[in-house]
């Protein structure tokens, strides 16, 4: 019987401009909608190499925000980390087709996905009440799911 081998992992096509709207949940009423415009390089292959990870946030026209982040390629295929800069690096790793970090700020844990398909891109963002360890089941509250839906301009 031969064996079988791994059919090759898909990789995201971060490459471009992505165009999009921010959507925080649970919604608030009132809350002006947030526009977003990400600027990406490819997805690095090669060991120790990095890209641009540009955000822009604005409110009614209005840039309210910029992160301008780097996206770089660990030691092999599936390792990554975002580098934002000052010293503060985030693990990162490419489950399949979808960029996955977690990390843990005060009392919070982040947990963050991002997948293209085509040309719509989503990143979300899953904030959760963080809890010590404990032997047995830990019990976690969700607290909020921040989504950012993008197309890419073509």
């Amino acid at each position: 019987m031969p064996l079988r081998t791994a059919a090759a992992q898909s990789r995201p096509d971060l490459a471009g401009t992505w165009r999009g709207t921010l959507v925080n949940y649970p919604t608030r009423p009132g809350v002006a909608p947030v526009d977003v415009t990400m600027e990406f390089g490819a997805l690095p292959v090669a060991d120790s190499t990095c890209v641009p990870w540009k955000t822009t946030y604005r409110e009614q026209g209005v840039v309210r925000g910029v992160k301008d982040y780097r996206l770089c390629r660990g030691t092999g295929p599936d390792d990554y980390a975002v580098d934002e800069g000052g010293g503060v690096v985030l693990p990162a790793r490419l489950l399949g087709d979808v960029l996955v970090s977690a990390f843990k700020t005060g009392s919070l844990l982040l947990v963050t996905h991002l997948r293209v398909s085509g040309d719509t891109l989503t990143e979300e963002i899953m904030t959760i009440d963080d809890r010590p360890a404990a032997d047995g089941l830990v019990m976690m509250r969700p607290r909020a799911i921040q989504r950012l839906l993008l197309t890419r301009e073509r």
